[in-house]
């Protein structure tokens, strides 16, 4: 035999090649078999593993290794079973005799080898292994030890991805379910993961009370894993009343001990969820969970660190109140020497999020540190967030603009570039700041490289050029060098601000602005650039006054600028808490292709809030005890104090919508008008039908016709909305709206929250243009009311468009509706919209 050249690289596994390798296996395996050794049995099997690790085909010992599976070493066991399931996999005729042998020791004494046998069992992913799988699951789901039924669980599972439907065609889920309530927490916590996979496609699964009661008492049984999967099922639950809402409060509080990152996030989703609809309520469940939440973000290891800034950075993003909460512990997101550049990004984020008046000279002194970081990226973001505080806090812009001005003489590139970008922005909204920044502009345009920064000199010159001694002389170099640049926005902006500058400085720069044209327009391959200067160019020429007026219009003062995300798509992610989206920023379904996915978005519904409720103050948030549940060990919500009635007065949704939004609650509200005024009756659709104006006696008789209502959970497609709304007459009804409020921010969000609360369903929302009004196209169906005119349905189909301190507007299209419904259907509308509307 040909041998190799001397130095060839030899292939894998050539230094175990030797003559007779697997034949001295097989005698190796044999013997130990035959003395009876279990050591030397161990041994050999431990170099079968080894070989077969290493690529070497060592399929020819299956039979060996057959007989070397009856033993009861559990070492040897493993290894077997590992060799057992590789083989058999790709070699589907040696996976009969493997299956048989599993099949054996799935009815060992051993709880301990059946469930080892079953695991390895369900891991032979063949079709045609199927016969034999389900019945050895079915009998494992229903064994006596909780190790074999937990692991019968998750072969479930794997059946489930091999063949989905002998999962769904057999009693297997009914069995799961079942599982739910098993005595073994390991059990309970398996089965939970396994009918929500199993079931994704139907929504998962839906736990009774009965159910979540005794998960709830038997929490502290679970491991923390177990525990999470007990949480994510709970935000399932739809709790009935505020006692139950208590109970289940006081129960999680123990779990904001523990150290699990998980753990603690999973029962602060719950606690906002559980408040979502009582924002004084929740301010004090904050205050609560503050303290787990800044112990966590302290952890050594940077990566949970970050998880939980950035779950913190939601936090706070979603209401000002919270905001409120954490500011006074600001000093707690102070960057360490030694954090992760991703974990000081964070926190940089979050203390702009964090400042106001008593610390926004600490909070800038503190930036102004990062500014000179090593990591270019952090002293960007570093002065991003300086300029942020100046917004966020206008009685600091002249401090900062002066810190600004400091940096812009920096001899630092992309210091220099970022701070003329956020010079720019600041000077948009605080022009009488820009004089004491003006002497930095010439210094700063020989440093800045980068076309965003030269972008923003060129605006500074465009814009204050009359203010700016040597505008033209700074701007000729640029001119000169306009053909070698290759920014096409750096060359628009160039000569957006030479047009500016020649109608303040018209001597200094007519053949500059002339040489400027010429080379835009001949020798530029850019067309934009070309037609921007034509566009100038032949407007110059038809008039310059004409040209003055279009080009230099007067502008209005910049009140905010456009954050890195709308508030509507803030929401959305935030109701992802607690999962990835809140790390990445982006929605579960740009990055998650699993079906399963929609397992864990669950949002837990608050109970109704009762009539008149005021809350705030009473909750003993330092000691976790949240108000007038059980509070004890247990969930019995049998034993809670009774709830005041609600049903001895009349609904109050405009009182509820102001709790809601923390709106108006101080401020003394409109004269409420009598119980049975001519407004109530047409609210509740019982008007007089002669159209008589007849007056509504004061006692309430019993009328005839049922209530208005709406009809929760009203299915209609976009497809036929449109059809009915091509077809429909309209009828339009306005009202006045409030200013808008920090304490009761107007949102997409908030809007389908409220209407949604009333049976109405919004198919369509967003912002028009300049980012002030909100639309909506909504639908609703009748619950009951007036009769139909015609049989059948009665539907509704709304435009809404709301611009706070205007008007808001409600375009109505009835279908098959009375007079007497509309009216009803639109005092629900004001009702439901009355912390927002007059």
């Amino acid at each position: 035999m040909a041998q190799p050249p001397a130095g060839a690289p030899r292939p894998p596994g050539a230094y175990f090649e030797k003559k007779g390798e697997v034949h001295e296996l097989r005698q190796l395996l044999r013997g130990a078999a035959a003395d009876r050794d279990q050591q030397k049995k161990r041994d050999a099997i431990k170099k079968v593993i080894a070989y077969m690790t290493l690529g070497i085909d060592v399929s020819p010992l299956f039979s060996e290794m057959v007989m070397a599976s009856a033993t009861q070493d559990l070492v040897q066991k493993k290894m077997v079973y590992l060799y057992l399931v590789n083989y058999a996999e790709s070699n589907s005729e040696l996976a009969i005799l493997a299956v048989n042998t599993l099949l054996k020791d799935c009815r060992d004494d051993d709880p301990m080898i059946r469930g080892l046998a079953l695991r390895s069992l369900c891991s032979l992913s063949l079709v045609n292994m199927i016969e034999y799988l389900q019945p050895a699951v079915q009998r494992a789901l229903e064994d006596v030890n909780g190790y074999v039924r937990k692991t019968a669980v998750v072969g479930v599972v794997k059946i489930f991805h091999i063949m989905p439907s002998v999962v769904l065609e057999s009693d297997l889920v009914t069995t799961m379910k079942r599982l739910i309530s098993d005595s073994d927490a390991h059990v309970v916590a398996n089965a939970i993961h396994a009918v929500e996979e199993v079931l994704a496609d139907e929504g998962g699964y839906t736990p009774t009370k009965e159910i979540m009661t005794s998960m709830l008492n038997r929490l502290n049984q679970f491991s923390e894993w177990g525990q999470c999967a007990v949480l994510r099922l709970l935000s399932k639950y739809r709790v009935e009343d505020e006692g139950e809402m208590f109970d289940i409060m006081n129960i999680l509080d123990g779990l904001l001990k523990q150290s699990s990152c998980s753990v603690v996030l999973s029962v602060t989703k719950i606690f906002v969820d559980l408040t979502s609809n009582r924002p004084d309520l929740q301010a004090d469940v904050m205050r609560r969970l503050k303290g787990p939440l800044l112990t966590l973000m302290a952890s050594p290891t940077p990566e949970l660190a970050y998880t939980v800034l950035m779950h913190i950075n939601a936090l706070l993003g979603h209401s000002r109140s919270i905001m409120e909460i954490f500011a006074a512990d600001y000093k707690q997101f102070f960057c360490r020497y030694n954090d992760p550049s991703y974990v000081k990004a964070v926190k940089i984020d979050i203390l702009t999020l964090l400042v106001d008046m008593s610390n926004a000279a600490a909070i800038v002194g503190e930036l102004s540190e990062y500014v000179t970081d090593v990591d270019a990226e952090i002293s960007r973001r570093a002065i991003r967030g300086i300029g942020k505080v100046a917004v966020r806090v206008p009685a600091t812009a002249e401090m900062i603009v002066a810190s600004l001005t400091s940096l812009l003489e920096l001899d630092i590139d992309y210091v220099s570039t970022e701070a003329a970008v956020v010079m720019k922005d600041l000077v948009r909204k605080y022009p009488e700041q820009f004089q004491q920044a003006s002497g930095a502009v010439e210094r700063c345009i020989k440093i800045v490289t980068e076309p965003e920064g030269k972008c923003a000199i060129l605006w500074i010159l465009g814009e204050y050029g009359l203010l700016i001694d040597d505008a033209p002389y700074l701007l000729e170099p640029m001119i000169d060098g306009f053909v070698e640049e290759v920014s096409g926005a750096v060359k628009l902006e160039m000569i957006t601000a030479a047009v500016k500058l020649f109608f303040c400085r018209p001597p200094e720069m007519q053949a500059m602005l002339g040489r400027l044209l010429d080379k835009a327009i001949t020798e530029t391959t850019h067309p934009d650039v070309r037609d921007r200067a034509l566009l100038y160019y032949r407007l110059l020429a038809y008039s310059p006054e004409e040209a003055r007026r279009v080009i230099c219009a007067p502008k209005e003062i910049v009140e905010e600028f456009q954050e890195e995300m709308d508030a509507e798509m803030r929401e959305k992610i935030f109701d992802e808490f607690n999962t990835l989206s809140i790390v990445y920023k982006q929605l579960s379904a740009k990055f998650v292709v699993s079906k399963a996915a929609a397992v864990v978005m669950s949002k837990m519904q608050p109970p109704p809030a009762p009539d008149g409720a005021q809350f705030g103050g009473d909750y003993g948030v330092g000691g976790g005890d949240y108000g007038g549940g059980a509070g004890g060990g247990g969930l019995n919500l049998a034993n809670n104090d009774p709830l005041p009635s609600t049903s001895a007065a009349p609904p109050s949704s405009v009182v509820a919508s102001a709790d809601l939004l923390d709106g108006f609650d101080s401020t003394p509200s409109p004269a409420a008008p009598p119980p049975a005024s001519s407004s109530a009756s047409d609210l509740l659709g019982m008007d007089d039908l002669l159209g008589g104006g007849l007056s509504v006696p004061s006692s309430p008789a019993a009328p005839d016709a049922q209530p208005f209502s709406m009809q929760l959970g009203a299915q209609m497609d976009g497809g036929a909305f449109e059809r009915r709304w091509s077809q429909l007459p309209q009828q339009q009804v306005q009202r006045p709206m409030r200013p808008a409020s920090p304490s009761s921010p107007l949102g997409t969000a908030a809007v389908e929250q409220l209407l949604r609360q009333i049976g109405i369903s919004v198919i369509a929302s967003g912002t028009i243009p300049p980012g002030q009004a909100l639309k909506f196209f909504c639908y609703g169906k009748q619950g009951s009311g007036p009769q139909p005119p015609m049989p059948g349905e009665t539907w509704f189909l709304i435009e809404l468009i709301l611009v706070p301190g205007g008007a808001a507007t409600c375009t109505v299209k009835p279908e098959n509706a009375q007079p007497t419904a509309v009216e009803g259907f639109c005092g629900k509308i004001w009702e439901a919209l009355a912390a927002f509307v007059c």
